[in-house]
């Protein structure tokens, strides 16, 4: 039977030993001519070696070596030339590239900037000086297993001692067995011994990495290689460092003695981790250290007995970069993450986080990702230290929270949908920072769970939704337990019909509270009322009903389309059905206060409703071909037609479980319901006309976009919010609407600007408005420009403090109450914010949003940022409005509180400090996260 190819490493050994191999054939003890040989194993297990072609070979260079080498001899003065020429050791080099061995680090394969390819630029760093190019060359992407791979031998002379059993190559030494290469200026084979010697310019390459040194051991039966005075690089990960020696494990594994590590440039030294031993394994793409000094700019900053950190983009288990920061809620904070790489699909997060005034915080998460869904599970628990609020109502010593976000498909139609948060007590948010991704602090958390199987033409829903308070300050919202929905449309269409449905059975369900409530001094919180009772006290009569609605809206309609325009009659027909309870407290209300019925209603446990909704939608499309300004474009008009007929029905004895107004705006000119939610059906008796232009470009961009229309009432709205007389309501009984107004402008694929206007014709006054201004160039992201400006004041809102709706901007409470605010919630405010470049590698970074109605400013910030190949700073002063409940009125939980905030970022390890930076920076700037995405 045929023997098997000899048991080699797959590393290295096999260039060595098939090198040695090869040069058998040429034993003799003089100098000969320079020849290539391919080796391939044999099949009894030896090695079979074939001289390539030697065809016109060229005049074998003169090698000033050869001469001493065949004779043993040197020239006077030779050692003393070797002395000076030999490179200065890495040690004096204090962790930068060694110039000695090429004045442009030609030798680290580093390509200036100005040399490099349009595609290459493109993969480089705007502040970077060039980048680590690897060469093309034979083999490089060979992907041939070791084992079964040719070995290939180039030298300028070759010399075989066949007693010694030494093979000499010398001049331009090339071994090359699959994608490895190994150069040299000199090599020594020792056969009996199972190792090799490689001297003079040293490199060693494999799958883009590098290794450079004066000199080489190599074991030639294991691979194990060690090289003196090294310097290496990763091409694709921009790391390069040095060590006294680096040894090559036969697993590929790399490990230095007093080494280096950094992303900078060759001639730089911004950062580095300097250790006793640095552990690098391509394998796994992470790296470890011992005894590790993190150097800026040569000097130690920071220390640490062991690291672990990428050399790639591969995910790895292990600590991440910690971050520090401090904040009068906790204090100083320390969060040492540490990741677990559990498999491809699914991961782990582990995050104590040490305060100082509060103790530490062990938060974790898991994620995962099958071929059907995806999501994650979190939880935090702390034993708090701060008893700044232990005299607070319900604050909590032992503080937890636990979540689980999921969305998946048991099949193809069936799919599932959790959105789950629960806390200790309402002031977790508020009192602590969380990293756990998908967890937002909300002043109402979602408790929901929804299955929904989508049909061909109708989609079913059941639901299941609570939610969990983390304010004081806000009324108890209603939970639907459970929701089921079934929505769709008939699958034939009776002369051209369509036959559509709505359907809704929910159970609303809520738990007002009647207990007081004690501030943080302990004394009883009197900012809700007398004797420190609940803002859910303040809910009156019906609106403390729990209850079940069914809901079933079936449609029918004619759509007729033509390429120049629509028109779409539809009749739909709503029943709503309604069995409530009402606790005693409301009974006692209605009792009490039989005056305020008209407006609040009147309890009736079982209710029916029955409205008609007639709308007839059209619309015309007009177009033509012009210019502007030498460009061609596609020019529209687009006016449209709504009328809409709502009968009046008397709604005043039904509860609002989910219902509010809609703000006004053009969309709503042509919404069948001026309600969200069913509670509420708008009577109309409206005709509403609007039209559209649009500019649109040869390549399908819209330049601009204008829209302008209004409505016209034949009959006063009669249909209202709880407590709202629209008898006293001038926007209620007006016979036209405001005007609405849209617009768009793109000035090209970096500018854009968008604004929407609304004008009360009657009160001569604007109900709102907006205007946004956004420039970020696609070719350069890190420029960044906003301006804004908002103005409203028709909100309809709630006020918790007076349990009354109100329109209009709304005062905050009642006059002559020490927490009346007027205008509380009327909007008018500015935003600007801006990151610019205005040097290279320093931007600016700002922001301003003022509150013209209170005068005051929501949020300042300014500060710059410096960024370049290796490592990134932002210095950043921002003033802030704080929410921290230590009552229920709202204003007096709004405080102002300021920050300096220091964010540095070294590339190759991650952020050191200042994490919450990038929190207030994607908040607060629109594009902030595409320049990041698209930065170096």
């Amino acid at each position: 039977m045929a023997l098997k190819s000899p048991a080699f490493r797959r590393k290295f050994p096999l260039l060595v030993t098939g090198g040695l191999l090869a040069l058998q054939p040429l034993a003799t003890s003089y100098v000969v001519a320079a020849e290539q040989f391919d080796c391939q194993v044999s099949a009894s297990g030896g090695w079979d070696c074939k001289p390539k072609t030697a065809a016109n070979l060229p005049p074998r260079p003169v090698h000033p070596g050869a001469a001493a080498a065949s004779t043993g001899a040197e020239a006077p003065g030779e050692v003393a030339a070797t002395e000076a020429d030999k490179p200065m050791l890495v040690t004096e080099a204090k962790g930068r590239g060694l110039k000695s061995r090429s004045e442009d680090y030609s030798h680290l394969d580093w390509v200036p900037r100005e040399k490099l390819t349009a595609a290459q630029l493109a993969e480089t760093g705007p502040y970077c000086g060039g980048a680590y190019i690897e060469p093309t060359r034979p083999g490089m992407n060979d992907s041939t297993p070791k084992d079964e791979s040719p070995t290939y031998i180039n030298a300028k002379v070759s010399k075989y001692q066949q007693e010694q059993q030494i093979a000499t190559l010398a001049g331009d030494v090339v071994m090359r067995q699959g994608s490895m290469q190994a150069e040299a200026d000199e090599a020594n084979l020792y056969q009996a011994e199972n190792r090799g010697e490689l001297k003079g310019n040293v490199k060693i390459r494999d799958n883009g990495s590098l290794v450079v040194g004066d000199e080489a051991q190599i074991q030639l039966d294991t691979g194990e290689a060690r090289v003196d005075n090294a310097e290496y690089v990763m091409h694709k990960s921009h790391i390069r460092g040095n060590a006294l020696y680096a040894k090559r494990a036969e697993n590929a594994i790399i490990r230095l003695k007093d080494g280096t590590y950094t992303t900078c440039e060759p001639g730089s030294n911004a950062w580095q981790l300097k250790g006793n031993n640095i552990t690098l394994n391509p394998a796994t793409g992470f790296g470890t250290a011992t005894n590790v000094t993190l150097r800026v700019k040569d000097f130690p900053v920071f220390y640490t007995p062991y690291i672990y950190f990428p050399i790639d983009d591969r995910r790895q288990s292990g600590f991440l970069p910690p971050s520090f920061s401090s904040s009068s809620d906790t204090g100083f904070m320390l969060v040492t993450p540490y990741y677990f790489n559990l498999a491809p699909n699914y991961d782990a997060t582990l995050y104590p986080r040490y305060m100082a005034k509060r103790g530490m915080l062990m938060e974790g998460e898991f994620r995962y990702l099958t071929k059907s869904s995806e999501g994650q599970f979190g939880g935090g628990f702390l034993s708090d230290q701060d008893d700044d609020r232990k005299k607070q109502t319900d604050y909590k010593k032992d503080r937890w929270m636990i979540n689980w976000q999921h969305k998946g498909g048991l099949d193809e139609r069936l799919m599932t949908e959790v959105d789950y948060t629960d806390i200790s007590d309402p002031f977790y948010f508020q009192d602590l920072e969380t990293d756990q991704i998908g967890v937002q602090s909300r002043d109402i958390l979602n408790q929901r769970g929804t299955l929904t199987y989508r049909g061909d033409s109708y989609t079913a829903r059941l639901n299941v939704h609570a939610y969990e308070m983390a304010t004081i300050s806000q009324i108890t919202p209603y939970d639907k337990l459970p929701q089921v929905t079934f929505n769709g449309m008939l699958p034939f269409h009776p002369g051209g019909f369509d036959l559509s449905y709505e359907t809704e059975a929910v159970r609303f369900e809520r738990d007002l509270l009647n207990d007081t409530v004690r501030n943080k001094d302990g004394f009883l919180d009197t900012t809700a009322g007398p004797n420190g009772r609940r803002l859910d006290e303040n809910v009156f009569g019906i609106a403390r009903s729990n209850g079940t609605r069914l809901n079933v809206a079936p449609a029918i309609s004619l759509p007729m389309q033509a390429s120049y325009g629509f028109v779409t009659p539809k009749l739909k027909y709503v029943y709503t059905h309604y069995d409530l309870d009402l606790d005693g407290k409301g009974k006692q209300d209605l009792i009490d206060n039989p005056g305020r019925n008209e407006l609040y209603g009147d309890f009736k446990s079982n209710q029916n409703r029955d409205i008609p909704v007639f709308s007839v939608d059209s619309g015309l499309y007009f177009d033509r071909n012009t210019q502007l300004f030498g460009t061609n474009y596609r020019q529209t008009l687009e006016p449209r037609l709504f009328y809409l007929y709502v009968p009046y029905k008397d709604q005043t004895d039904i509860p609002l479980f989910d219902t509010g107004e809609n703000t006004f705006n053009y969309s709503s000119l042509f919404r069948d319901n001026r309600f969200s939610g069913t509670d509420r059906i708008g009577d109309e008796n409206k005709l509403s006309l609007g039209v559209t232009n649009r500019w649109i470009e040869d390549n399908g961009f819209q330049r601009q976009r204008f829209s302008i229309g209004q409505a016209f009432y034949f009959k006063d709205r009669k249909v209202q919010l709880p407590g709202i007389d629209y008898r006293t309501r001038e926007d209620s009984k007006s016979d036209v609407s405001p005007y609405a107004l849209e617009y768009e402008y793109a000035f090209n694929r970096d500018w854009r600007f968008n604004s929407d206007f609304n004008w009360d014709p009657d009160s001569r006054s604007t109900r709102s408005g907006s205007a946004m201004f956004h420039y970020q160039p696609e070719d350069n992201p890190n420029k960044v420009v906003n301006l804004g400006y908002r103005y409203r004041n028709d909100l309809i809102t709630y006020d918790s403090q007076t349990g009354n709706w109100k329109v209009g901007g709304g005062d905050y409470g009642t006059p002559g109450t020490p927490n009346y605010i007027k205008d509380y919630y009327k909007i008018q405010q500015h935003d600007f914010s801006v990151i610019w470049p205005i040097v290279p590698q320093w931007s600016v970074i700002g922001r301003w949003q003022h509150d013209y109605n209170r005068n005051r400013t929501l949020e300042a910030m300014g500060g710059f940022e410096y960024d370049n190949c290796c490592w990134k700073l932002r210095l950043i002063n921002r003033y802030w409005i704080d929410y921290d409940d230590f009552s229920q009125a709202v204003p007096q939980n709004e405080k102002g509180d300021h920050g300096i905030f220091l964010q540095i970022v070294l590339k190759g390890l991650g952020g050191v400090v200042g994490n919450k930076v990038e929190s207030f920076l994607d908040q607060g700037i629109q594009g902030y996260r595409t320049r990041e995405e698209q930065a170096y």
